[in-house]
């Protein structure tokens, strides 16, 4: 099955750039004297920190400001953005979403040179795996940024820039706060994906459907706690980016074979399986189908189905999507 599962063909919607992390690599490689973080994601015991404040505390120990600002360089975005295309396409990943949204990079070499540093890898990638780009919007840095991103993304549609993502503190930064912003990105034909049901409840999933209206909700694993919601997602085909590793190193759930996702499938909700921060939480793509293939005791007709509920719920034209589906719905025999 491990072996099935990596040759699968693939489609990840929930991977961000982890710009920071990548730059610093690309940093030790170019001075291996310089001291790094072997093991960044076990630094948080779950036991003391959990949810949002883990999250924090991983990514506060990986602080972009560690790094010089003239290693924040257009060539540099390429050759990060090139080797995550380069991991995605060793994985049999034929369709990817990446996104971006650090406020270094941003603010260090603007929204346009970056996204256009990035399209230039995407454009030399190998020829099977395709990518477009999401831009992250940061509740925490509020309405008014989140405008100016916006207005800056939706200009970037020639640059691969596809839709806008709303992560950060689902607790603290309501989704009535960035109603404007995300009105623009809907007006300029862009897809919304929100961050919800995640370290909040079910509540923060119905307010980003009908407020913001999410097409798409990053992890949405508490959505089980509510039937109604349940079969609402199911009937509006709203999809659900799983991230099982993330979730489980968040101390969100206790076990991958506790994790939600087999009770989400029952119930027929669309959902995918992605790997969030890859480098962060030491994962990919293919480790995570493997490990809830093996806890979750799931076939491998079920594991495809999750690359097809992707491939449907991509941010792309309708021909190109059912062109998508038809790829990934190929299984590959057993050998």
């Amino acid at each position: 099955m491990p072996h099935l599962i990596r040759t699968l063909p693939k489609v990840e919607l929930h991977l961000h750039l982890e710009t920071s992390l990548r730059l610093r690599r690309l940093l030790g490689q170019q001075h291996p004297d310089e001291p790094t973080i072997a093991d960044p994601h076990l630094i948080a015991d779950p036991g003391a920190f959990t949810g949002y404040d883990r999250l924090r505390r991983l990514r506060y120990a990986n602080r972009a400001g560690r790094i010089p600002d003239e290693v924040y360089t257009t060539e540099n975005i390429t050759r990060i953005t090139a080797d995550l295309l380069a991991a995605a396409a060793a994985h049999n990943v034929r369709y990817v979403e990446i996104r971006v949204g650090g406020r270094r990079g941003f603010t260090t070499l603007g929204v346009r040179p970056m996204l256009e540093a990035m399209a230039e890898a995407a454009a030399d990638a190998e020829p099977g795996v395709h990518s477009a780009f999401l831009v992250t919007v940061v509740r925490e840095r509020g309405p008014e940024e989140a405008e100016a991103i916006v207005t800056e993304a939706a200009a970037c549609r020639d640059l691969r820039v596809v839709g806008i993502d709303l992560a950060g503190d689902e607790a603290n930064y309501p989704p009535a706060m960035f109603m404007r912003a995300v009105d623009k990105a809907r007006a300029a034909g862009l897809g919304i994906t929100v961050h919800a049901g995640e370290f909040t409840g079910p509540t923060s999933i119905w307010i980003a459907i009908h407020q913001l209206g999410a097409q798409r909700i990053g992890h949405g694993i508490r959505a089980v706690e509510d039937p109604d919601l349940l079969a609402y997602l199911r009937e509006h085909q709203v999809t659900l980016e799983i991230c099982p590793t993330s979730n489980l190193r968040l101390g969100l759930v206790p076990s991958l074979a506790d994790h939600p996702l087999r009770t989400l499938l029952k119930a027929g909700v669309p959902v995918t399986v992605n790997s969030d921060d890859p480098m962060l939480l030491k994962t990919d793509l293919t480790k995570e189908l493997t490990a809830v293939q093996a806890a979750l005791g799931l076939s491998l007709e079920t594991v495809t189905g999750l690359m097809r509920h992707a491939a449907h719920a991509a941010f792309l034209p309708q021909a190109a999507r059912q062109s998508l589906e038809q790829e990934v719905t190929q299984t590959p025999a057993a050998s």
